[in-house]
């Protein structure tokens, strides 16, 4: 028979690993809120506790410090994030245009509704620290993946033009964060269905170009040979 040093507690019907993990999820919650709300830098340990309901001494059971918590709300919004996208791809057309359509309307409609969350991803996390900058680059890489190898599938994986569809990947990315960044700043003003319709104008234009054939070499350029 186990003995009370030995034998698991539990509490309300879940045990100590359970409970740790309600609060740590509490907290993520409560960051995504002050930091997406109030900005990374005004929020305060006492008012993340706070608004989680929970003690301070709950926050390093979990976490080191602030920079730790940003890290992880971030990379829980982002992986969030990518599996709405990938469930709206997915069920789109098998099209590269249409992909990425779908994609484009799935993350809009993701950052529209969830102020907080959206500032976390596209405002908060860049320049806040060393390793914050180091999990927003990484997410960069995850999602120029999904544009070259999922979205994009069917394109040349080696263009007749030249042009590295990994460097083409990551110029829809960069548009697609751009306009995303300042729409949040702008307290999303513009119509999502006009941001959707200009990002992938953008998009689309970039794919044209990727699969487009290699241009004949002018007269010029042949005299330069």
């Amino acid at each position: 028979m186990p003995t009370p040093k030995t034998a698991e507690r539990v509490y309300r019907g879940a045990n100590n690993d359970q409970r740790v993990a309600e609060r740590r999820e509490r907290l993520i919650a409560a960051a995504i809120h002050c930091f997406g709300t109030h900005g990374y830098h005004r929020t305060t340990l006492k008012m993340l506790c706070a608004e989680a309901g929970l003690t301070e001494r709950y926050f390093y059971e979990s976490f080191t410090n602030f920079d730790d918590i940003l890290c992880c709300a971030y990379q829980e919004t982002a992986v969030l994030m990518l599996h709405r996208i990938v469930a709206k791809m997915v069920s789109a057309e098998a099209t590269p245009s249409a992909r990425m359509l779908a994609a484009l309307d799935a993350y809009l409609t993701e950052i529209a509704a969830d102020k907080a969350r959206a500032r976390v991803m596209l405002i908060e996390i860049e320049g806040a620290s060393e390793r914050a900058n180091a999990s927003y680059r990484e997410q960069l890489e995850i999602s120029t993946d999904l544009i070259e190898q999922e979205i994009c599938a069917g394109l040349p994986a080696k263009p007749a033009n030249g042009l590295s569809p990994r460097l083409l990947s990551g110029a829809m990315l960069g548009a697609l964060y751009h306009m995303a960044k300042n729409w949040a700043l702008s307290d999303f003003k513009t119509p999502r269905a006009a941001m959707l319709r200009n990002l992938h104008a953008v998009a689309q234009a970039t794919m044209d170009v990727w699969q487009a054939p290699s241009q004949p070499a002018t007269a010029t350029s042949r005299r330069k040979r």
